[in-house]
């Protein structure tokens, strides 16, 4: 049975560190951190805090430290006022851990729920529950509280004692204490205290608090007029960050510190309430200049800002008006039968979208055939068919031309003769790291380009578009200066929204030229025409001989199935008396669709795949990865007084 219960007790012993939460699963905030805190006779005060934590973790860990060693010896001067030892407590005692059962955001109402107090043990691990480790460290205790929380909030309550914290001046008492010290890491998001006296007074209480200037403290009190009583003082904060610590300090009447422990209680012997006074006015002094330049820059912001955003708004119109809305075209009609023989066909592309793709090299095959440069074979192997270009000549043909020639026959082909299949083969090809396949289509994309360049079909405005890439960094600048300052409004926002479309749109926008415009203008009546083709009469038709050079410009613009379907319902009406047959084309209007989608299909896969198989190359060669007392703001600063303590999740 002895064994039985040992080999049970081991297995609970691993299993329960496998129920921890992991390191890297720990993601915890602090939503509320609440203290209420009261005075007692003997100058002790009694501490009880809620911490809210939101999230997945295993616990967590506070430190109460009840001694500043960074605070000068007490002496007496004027400056031991704004911070020293007598300001320490004597020590943290009766420390209690445990959590309350509460929901949604914290009041001092909770302070009134149950609380489920936590075993006190060295034997704690991750993935325990209610379990706390009390660890002694210079001046003061660390607490180690263990509550396995996933994807949920606890309410971690704290309990303590800090001793002999009032200090008995001649005048008044005191007390002056950090309860967030410099070693708290977690950005609470609402943090709250307040410091009850040990009894109600109509005597004067003043009530100071230390720590960033967006914090506000308040006198507690009871009734009003002449019937008012101090009950004591209360502060808050929202989004306090990390490692900022806040303080309270509370003068009062000494009447109210009735047992005075001779040796133990802390005498300063001398009248301090007005060196206290002159030392939080010159803090009050110096937050308030903060407060009134942060007034400044903040109104300096929202007005730098608002001009930005109408500037911006302003200069979007005129780069418009100025650079980008095209010109009009003296072109007005809403059909257009004429070619512009000026340049090659595949120029076209580059007139609408500013690019040539593999639809033009695909076009400028046909071109070819047109021309009677090429002949178009259709071959038919078992099941599968193909078709066999056979080059006949290069007369009249531009350099582009020549090098498309040259790219299909002499690379792909056998000199004389390619086939799609030739060509898909061909482009599959990787030498190395390189695609001769692509090294070639580029090199054609850049000879039509350059063609389409000469035409100037677009006007070069990137120079008149540098002022304006510039001006806009001046709305990175506002946005840094709004995270520095800790705003994030609307106004941040659509400073980010303008800023980023005002730089797409100057980067994007292009403007063709006069000439541009109006050839631009001409071929999409040009197009129109072509879509419309079936529309028309046969008597508004142009000649049949020229059809076939309007599939080709079909094939530019896209619509080369339409059309060659219209054609076909087309010929036969208007060829009634037999002047034309289909020999006299170079295919026949119903093998179009056919040769024109191959060779799409074709010239489409083959520049994929040569995509492809030259990243798999290059993927393949490269070398591997390598792993004044009345309340109001806080004063500024923080940390002054006695004690402090941290905190921290894991």
């Amino acid at each position: 049975m002895k064994k039985l219960f040992i080999t049970l007790l081991t297995i609970f012993a691993f299993i329960m560190p496998l129920n921890a939460v992991s390191s890297d699963s720990v993601n915890y905030k602090v939503k509320d951190y609440i203290v209420d805190a009261s005075v007692d006779i003997s100058g002790n005060v009694k501490v009880k805090e809620i911490i809210r934590l939101d999230g997945t973790f295993n616990g967590y860990i506070r430190d109460l430290i009840y001694k500043n060693d960074n605070a000068a010896e007490f002496t007496g001067i004027d400056s031991d006022f704004e911070g020293s030892s007598i300001y320490n407590a004597s020590g943290v005692y009766d420390v209690q851990v445990g959590e309350i059962n509460w929901n949604g955001d914290l009041t001092f109402d909770a302070f009134n729920e149950e609380v489920t107090y936590f075993e006190l043990s060295e034997g704690c691990a991750k993935g325990s529950k209610r379990c706390y480790t009390n660890e002694n460290v210079n001046n003061g205790v660390t607490l180690t509280m263990y509550n396995e929380t996933k994807n949920a909030s606890t309410y971690f309550y704290i309990e303590y004692l800090l001793g002999n914290l009032a200090v008995i001046h001649d005048d008044v008492a005191e007390i002056y204490y950090n309860f967030i010290g410099n070693g708290f890491d977690d950005v609470i998001k609402n943090y709250q205290l307040r410091l009850i006296l040990p009894d109600y007074t109509k005597d004067q209480v003043r009530v100071w608090a230390h720590g960033p200037v967006n914090g506000e403290v308040y006198l507690l009190s009871d009734g009003e007029g002449e019937n008012i009583s101090y009950v004591g003082g209360y502060l808050k904060i929202s989004d306090l960050d990390s490692n900022t610590p806040v303080d309270m300090r509370m003068a009062f009447p000494k009447d109210l510190i009735i047992v005075d422990f001779e040796g133990i209680t802390k005498h300063s012997n001398m009248n301090a309430l007005d060196k206290i006074l002159a030392v939080e006015q010159a803090r009050a002094d110096s937050a308030n200049k903060l407060r009134e330049m942060a007034k400044i820059r903040l109104t300096g912001t929202y007005i730098i800002t608002g001009l930005y955003l109408l500037i911006t708004a302003a200069l979007i119109v005129y780069v418009y008006l100025k650079y980008d809305k095209e010109y009009k075209s003296d072109f007005n009609s809403e059909y257009n039968r004429e070619f512009i023989d000026d340049y090659d066909v595949t120029v076209i592309e580059y007139l609408f979208d500013k690019k040539i793709s593999e639809k033009a090299f695909t076009t400028s095959i046909l071109n070819l055939v047109y021309k009677k440069n090429i002949k178009v074979e259709e071959i038919v192997d078992g099941k599968k068919k193909d078709y066999k270009f056979i080059k006949l000549n290069d007369d009249n043909t531009s350099i582009p031309e020549k090098n498309l020639m040259t790219i299909i026959f002499n690379e792909a082909g056998n000199g004389t003769e390619v086939t799609l299949k030739d060509i898909k083969k061909y482009a599959s090809k990787i030498t190395g790291t390189t695609s001769p396949f692509l090294n070639s289509y580029n090199e054609w994309q850049y000879l039509v380009k350059d063609d389409a360049i000469k035409e100037d079909f677009y006007e070069n405005n990137t120079a008149k578009k540098v002022p304006f890439f510039l001006y806009c960094l001046l709305g990175v600048v506002i946005f840094f200066i709004h995270m520095y300052m800790g705003m994030f409004n609307i106004l941040t926002i659509l400073t980010v929204v303008f800023t980023i479309a005002f730089v797409i749109y100057l980067a994007v926008f292009t403007k063709r030229s006069a000439k541009g415009n109006n050839h631009y203008a001409r071929w999409k009546a040009f197009k129109r025409f072509l879509e419309d083709f079936g529309r028309f009469d046969e008597k508004e038709l142009p000649e049949i001989a020229l059809w076939e050079r309007y599939l080709v410009y079909a094939s530019i613009f896209g619509i080369a199935d339409k059309v060659s379907k219209t054609m076909k319902m087309k010929f036969d009406t208007m060829n009634a008396g037999g002047t034309y047959t289909r020999g006299d084309f170079f295919y026949d209007y119903f093998m179009w669709n056919s040769i024109n989608n191959s060779l799409s299909r074709t010239v489409n896969n083959s520049i994929t795949t040569a995509h492809s198989k030259l990243s798999q190359a290059q993927m393949a060669d490269s070398s591997y990865s390598s792993g004044g007392g009345f309340g109001g703001g806080f004063s500024s600063g923080g940390g002054f007084g006695g004690g402090g303590g941290g905190g921290r999740g894991f």
